[in-house]
């Protein structure tokens, strides 16, 4: 050993005599359970992110069932106004509301004389 070394180990060894054991259990309960404590504030935190993940998703369901009733409700009302535009086009073609806009309906008896 090097008279270097035998010097750097000996004023690590007086530091250490003049902190005491203080630090150096710290240390090695940081070293110890400090993993430990790391893991369980990053599943807490995980475990957060999965429960706002989940209320995500049950509100993407509500909007999904809401979105159907709405499809469905439209589909009533595009057949409706379907049938009621069929029935104003057969009536308009009928024209029987409007006297000035009559086709006068011309008989083949009538066009031979």
């Amino acid at each position: 050993m090097t008279p270097e070394t035998a010097h750097t180990l000996a004023a690590i060894a007086t530091i250490i005599d003049k902190l005491g054991a203080l630090p150096i259990g710290t240390l090695l309960i940081v070293i110890i359970f400090g993993p430990w404590i790391f893991t369980f504030v990053m599943e807490r935190a995980h475990e957060k992110r999965i429960t706002a993940m989940e209320a995500m998703y049950k509100s993407n369901v509500k909007l999904v069932e809401a979105y159907a009733r709405l499809a469905d409700g439209l589909n009533d009302v595009i057949t409706l106004n379907t049938a009621k535009w069929s029935e104003t086009i057969d009536k308009i073609n009928a024209n029987q509301y409007c006297p000035l806009a009559r086709v006068k309906k011309v008989h083949m008896e009538d066009m031979h004389g």
